[in-house]
Parts: C-alpha cells; structure tokens; sequence
C-alpha cells in the first residue's frame, strides 16, 4: 500500500519556503504521490496556484510523483491546462500526473456548476490529445500542440456512479472521495469495472486511488469535532447530487446536511460543521488517536487499497504533525 498527500487550501497563506521543506520532509519519510488542489482563494480559502508550486516541489523532490488534486475544465482552458502540465512534466522529469474533475469548490465559489459529464468525457479527449501532440478538433477550431507526453498520466476524479465508470473507460486512474468504508469502495471499484468493461479493459486494471480526511490528536472527541469543518466539503461533493452508498438509516442526517449546505461560507470557521455527523466523519476521515489511525490504515490495507491520499486539516502545523506521525508511526506498518 502507498501513501500520498492532497494538500488543499489553508487557513492563511503560509511561507511558501515552509510548504516546500514540508514536501520536502514528506517525500525523505516516504510519501508518494504528493498533490495539490487547484481551488480559488476566495471565502475563508487560501490555497496558492497549484502550477506555480509544483514548479518549486519539482525542484525541491526527486523521486514522488507530483500533481493536481484536481484541477477543472472550466477555470482554465484545457490547452492552458495541458500546456501548464507538460511544462511541470519537463521540470519534474516526467514525474507529473494530472488530476482533473468536473469542478467543486474552485467552481462552485464563482458562481458557476460543475461540468456534465457529456463535457468531462470530451475534456479527457481533449487532453488526451493535446498532450500527445494528435490535433483535435475543439470548440470549432483544430488544436495541435507541440507536447509530445503521450505517457503523461491523466487521473478522474469521480464520486459518482457515471463518472466513476467514465474514469474505468478513459482515463488512466482515479481519484476517489467517496468514502473509506468497506462497502464504499466495493460500491466505486464496481462502478470502475462498468467503464473497464465498456473500453474492452480488463476489469481492476485501471488504478483507483482513495482520498480521505486525517486528523489526530489524544483526546478523541475533541479532534473529531475540530475536523467537521474540513469534512464539509468531502460531504458536500459526495451528496450534491444523490445519497451513493448511503446506509438507510443515515439518509436522513444526510439530507439534512444538504438542505442547510452553504456553498460559499467554507474554511475553519464554516457554519455547515454544525450538521457534520459522526457518520460523515468515519465515511470520509481517518480521525482520532494515533491508535485508531493505525487501525483504520490497517484496515484499508486489507481491503487492498493500492493508494492511499491523505486530506489534513486548514492549519499548516496541524500537517507536518500529521505527516511526522504517518511517518514514524504508519508508513512503517504498511508500505
């Protein structure tokens, strides 16, 4: 089992000198791949171009894939984003993974939807092509770009049923938010295999990485609620549109954290946290003492998760805590 980072947005703009030695310390103790969000800084959001420091972690890494988690189709044209992703590929020594979705909080906090997946299906095309240097016809004009990294790999990310099996047809992995319980990842990795069948792939060919939220502390309760905050959105992009591989009698808890959702109030100090629930937090976190992580990474380590992403908290010291402790404490019992 591998281990990664998903960096996401944090609660003020750190020293970008401290987030490097932070990839720098995660990459010697053993992280592998390390990403960053593509989100916006607006609301109670911080988050610096993810392009812009990847070209400083390319440099500051040697051997740990790099990459978005997730960029969009819509903030960016998909030529800037190709263009932005061959660039970073030749700094890193071809070490680049491009992690795209449809659009979540980078989308939803300027107003605009997330993509269809009529218009995912055609980005991945789309940028399938451009990185490999085959023209294609888009928005009614031929493109053909001067990359030549065929071999650049493009990852999905996808909670849901159409996209995860849209991730098993075309692209060449997936990134998955949608839960780290038995029963959800057996849920997502049958969605996968519908799209791996479709494409003429063996089915459990294309990787499925899962992305979860951790936080620990000693006293249990009290870092399960300092959590709710960061939870939100893990919840909010599963449940947007239906209750996926929802127990019947959490539908309700759920429905109920939809109804009051907030899109534009996130960050440390979000009013959505007030209808996290335990649930949520054990779908979507690995939360508690330095006891209970080990065990949930135990368990998912049975269950043959090939890649595991790690999600922390807004505070920048909360992650290198995180991050010392995986490494002394964690990646020792599964890598």
């Amino acid at each position: 089992m591998r281990v990664g980072l998903h960096f996401g947005p944090l609660q003020d703009f750190a020293p970008i000198g401290k987030i490097l030695e932070m990839v720098q310390k995660a990459e010697n103790l053993g992280f592998n791949p390390i990403l960053f969000a593509d989100s916006v800084s607006l609301s109670r959001f911080y988050v610096h171009d993810p392009y812009t420091t990847l070209a400083l972690a390319a440099q500051a890494t040697s051997t740990s894939i790099i990459g978005t988690c997730v960029t969009n189709p819509l903030t960016r044209h998909l030529s800037v984003t190709a263009n932005a992703a061959g660039s970073i590929d030749d700094i890193s020594s071809g070490r680049m993974l491009l992690g795209i979705g449809t659009g979540d909080t980078a989308v939803h906090l300027i107003g605009k939807k997330a993509v269809r997946l009529n218009t995912m299906r055609e980005s991945l095309i789309i940028l399938k092509n451009l990185l490999s240097g085959a023209p294609i016809e888009y928005e009614g004009q031929v493109l053909t770009s001067n990359w030549n990294k065929s071999d650049l790999p493009i990852y999905l990310a996808a909670g849901g049923p159409k996209t995860l099996a849209l991730g098993g047809e075309l692209a060449d992995g997936l990134i998955t938010l949608a839960g780290l319980a038995p029963e959800t990842i057996e849920w997502v990795r049958s969605c996968v295999s519908k799209g791996e069948s479709a494409a003429g792939k063996p089915v459990g060919c294309v990787p499925v990485w899962i992305d979860g939220l951790l936080s620990f502390g000693d006293d249990r309760e009290k870092v399960r609620n300092a959590i709710k905050p960061r939870i939100t959105s893990f919840a909010n992009q599963n449940f947007r549109v239906s209750c996926h591989a929802v127990p019947e009698n959490n539908i309700p808890e759920v429905k109920t954290f939809r109804e009051n959702y907030d899109e534009t109030d996130l960050g440390p100090t979000t009013k959505n946290a007030k209808y996290v629930t335990d649930y949520m937090i054990d779908r979507f976190g690995v939360v508690g003492t330095i006891s209970d992580i080990i065990g949930r990474f135990e368990d998912l380590k049975e269950m043959d998760v090939e890649t595991f992403l790690v999600a922390m908290p807004f505070s920048l010291d909360e992650r290198i805590a995180i991050i010392e402790m995986l490494g002394r404490e964690v990646l020792p019992r599964v890598l």
